[in-house]
């Protein structure tokens, strides 16, 4: 495919301010694209070169894509560098003056994506000396050849910004979309659609889109459920291509891949949490990094909750899985948090983030030495455990871990009471920890998703039984007073509707940001604003930007109200809303999907109410 082909779909779809025509637009794309391209055209779609967990970061910033665009187009940097100050996006940037260049390439050829893709993947790859060089010419060279319009993406994706909008269960509905025939040959889910809809009563002139839209759900929950254990819509794509839905069944569970973490509901009280569930198995809950650590033989991989690799900034996690992880095959999950072995004190949040770093990592490793506490097994050689009861895998995980200074399986206890459950609870908040998180013991492990086989509960800052929610910025106001010399003096957040796959206003916060984060998150913030709102974005406040939703911060509030301005889970034309919110801190661990959702946002209110 010509990559000005596909830099047209991108213009399209930029513009688009609804989420369906955005993905039928998608679907049309990936569904002319060929088994050759629709792996890259999939990872482009979600602003990168490759999976999240396979680290293939560009390593350009803003300064070199700007000097690429001086040395192909003939301007000075001095002239690029003030359109960029006014404009704000290097993207229009590189569109302007690839459009009005002052010298001719002496070699230049029309761009195909594979020749686009390639450079790109060179430019990751290039290190030590001579790279910048070489990066420098390996961008300019694309930018020689290319259009005004295949210039601005050419410059977005290193900075890994393409502004689309496009989110992963947007990409999953087109691919879904394109299986909708084949998904017609499935009998046995055609006919349980069907007697769904003659329940429900579904009118004969809507029957057929109603159909359609059922299966294209089902569809994509199918596509879905592989996504959850094997990290890769890329590759997931390339295999629907070729083999269609059959393809589905080659992809397993696999070490080095990292798998979609299950997610943990929320309650208000032990009570609550043994009426739900019953008798189960009580953890402590470590307020560290979520890691999930895959062997297999020699190879160690650690992944971030969001699948990032975080492998070289953890040596003593990697030494520490040779030696105490007695399979040659595993996967496992925990939480590694800064531990003092003298006091046998759990060090603060702020001590163990100091460990997530790509500099002096022998140094902060001696400084703040790491526990890993295991919670989950999904894989031993080659039996899969994720379908097993948690009661099950509890047993292998005690059976797999030899003794040692790293690594240790989470403390719990099993019980259906109440008051033992509570004790337990105030015992972890006394050893500094962040509440507790109950399991379902006959529960499967389920990846991706948020349901009441994990249930936490957590103590909030004034001691009361009550969460924190996870917001997404939606936008940003520059501020009164003092704040304008910041560029940023309030922020627009939303939760997440999985539904709809779009983020709803929630609450606009200026408190609990000090003058270093406001001066941190306008830089942040700036590389994705804009002033045309996101097709994922719903809201009635307009801010001074809006911001693709990307950043999770953690969000405190006095309460749950109803407002006329805030559209999350809108009734009867009132919607719910942060009273008194403030932002505790950035989670840079979580994707924006993994925000609080509309739903659970819901039912915080309902249990306030009560």
């Amino acid at each position: 495919m010509q990559f000005k082909e596909l830099s047209r779909y991108f213009e399209v779809i930029e513009s688009t301010s609804s989420r369906l025509e955005m993905t039928k637009i998608l679907a049309e794309l990936l569904g002319k694209t060929d088994e050759k391209n629709i792996k890259k055209i999939v990872f482009l779609c979600q602003g990168k070169i490759g999976a999240n967990y396979e680290k293939t970061e560009s390593g350009l910033g803003e300064k070199m894509i700007i000097e690429a665009i001086a040395k192909s187009t003939g301007f000075t940097k001095k002239e690029i560098e003030k359109k960029f100050r006014e404009q704000g996006d290097l993207g229009l940037v590189a569109e302007e003056f690839c459009s009005k260049k002052k010298q001719s390439a002496l070699f230049s050829s029309e761009l195909t994506v594979e020749k686009v893709f390639s450079n790109l993947i060179k430019i990751s790859k290039v290190e030590g000396t001579g790279s910048r060089d070489l990066k420098l010419k390996l961008m300019a060279e694309l930018l020689n050849s290319a259009s005004g319009t295949e210039s601005k993406f050419i410059a977005r994706i290193p900075l890994e910004n393409l502004r689309l909008g496009i989110g992963d269960p947007t990409i999953m509905d087109a691919l879904a979309a394109n299986l909708l025939e084949e998904g017609k040959q499935k009998k046995d889910w055609i006919e349980k659609i069907e007697k769904e809809m003659k329940e429900k009563k579904i009118k004969e002139k809507i029957w057929k889109e109603e159909f359609e839209r059922r299966l294209k759900l089902k569809l994509r929950e199918k596509i879905e459920e592989k996504y959850n254990i094997y990290s890769d819509l890329g590759s997931i794509a390339e295999i629907l291509k070729q083999k269609g839905l059959a393809g589905l069944k080659e992809i397993k569970i696999t070490a080095g891949i990292p798998i979609r973490p299950t997610l943990a509901e929320r309650l208000n009280s032990a009570e609550e949490i043994i009426k739900k569930i019953g008798k189960c198995a009580v953890e402590a809950k470590y307020d560290g990094f979520r890691l999930q650590c895959h062997k297999n033989g020699k190879k160690i991989w650690i992944y971030s909750r969001q699948s990032e690799n975080m492998t070289e900034m953890f040596p003593d996690i990697m030494k520490a899985m040779q030696e105490q992880i007695k399979a040659e095959k595993v996967i496992i999950e925990g939480e590694a948090i800064a531990f003092n072995e003298s006091t046998e004190e759990f060090l603060p949040f702020q001590m163990t983030i100091q460990r997530k770093r790509k500099y002096r990592i022998e140094d902060k490793t001696k400084e703040f030495p790491l526990k890993l506490f295991v919670f989950d097994v999904m894989l031993i050689e080659e039996e899969n455990l994720m379908e097993k009861p948690f009661i099950e895998r509890r047993k292998k995980l005690k059976e797999l871990i030899k003794k040692g200074k790293t690594i240790a399986l989470t403390k719990a206890i099993e019980t259906d009471k109440t008051k033992k459950l509570d004790e337990f609870f105030d015992e972890s908040i006394s050893k500094g920890l962040e509440g507790i998180i109950a399991k379902d013991l006959n529960a499967r492990y389920i990846a991706g998703a948020r349901k009441f086989a994990w249930i936490k509960l957590k103590k909030s800052y004034k001691g009361e039984l009550t969460d924190s929610v996870d917001g997404v910025i939606i936008g940003y106001y520059t501020g009164k007073g003092k704040r304008t010399e910041f560029g940023l003096g309030a922020l627009l957040t939303g939760v997440y509707s999985k539904k709809e796959d779009l983020f709803k206003s929630v609450a606009k916060i200026g408190t609990g940001l000090t003058e270093k984060n406001l001066s941190e998150m306008e830089k942040l913030l700036k590389k994705i604003s804009s002033k045309k709102k996101p097709a994922r974005v719903e809201s009635e406040l307009k801010p001074d930007f809006w911001v693709e939703p990307k950043h999770v911060i953690e969000i405190r509030a006095d309460e749950i109200t109803r407002s006329p301005i805030h559209l999350a889970a809108k009734k009867e034309g009132k919607g719910l809303a942060l009273r008194f919110p403030r932002m505790i801190s950035i989670r840079s661990d979580k994707k924006p999907e993994e925000a609080t959702t509309e739903e659970e946002l819901e039912k915080m209110f309902k249990k306030q109410t009560k």
